[in-house]
């Protein structure tokens, strides 16, 4: 059974949308994540190069930890999902499921800074 892209709501046709108001959020809602991405891969790439300053500076489990931090706040900002959990999920249910994702990264990297 085919879901909305945006909202989730299962679909008896073979639209893409429930109605046309899906459909235009979200079209405006990919054009606006489209100029985002950069931002949020730059986001991605420094958490993973400050992990990996922890990594190669005697393993100190608190930067590894503020590495993850920072992926996590980076994930909260800019949850953006595979398309698979969009189709799956629609386009609002699937943005959600980012933000929960980077909650929890962000309480792994608060958890690994007082593992020590």
């Amino acid at each position: 059974m085919k879901k909305c892209k945006y909202c989730g709501k299962k679909l008896n046709d073979n639209f893409e949308f429930c109605n046309s108001k899906c459909e235009n959020c979200y079209e405006k809602m990919m054009d606006k994540d489209s100029h985002k991405i950069k931002y949020f891969t730059l986001g991605i790439i420094l958490g993973f190069l400050v992990m990996f300053y922890g990594i190669i500076s005697n393993n100190n489990v608190f930067i590894i930890g503020i590495g993850i931090v920072v992926m996590g706040i980076d994930v909260v900002l800019l949850p953006f999902t595979t398309p698979e959990t969009i189709n799956f999920l629609g386009y609002q249910k699937s943005k959600f499921a980012g933000r929960i994702s980077g909650i929890l990264l962000i309480a792994v990297g608060v958890w690994m800074c007082f593992i020590q």
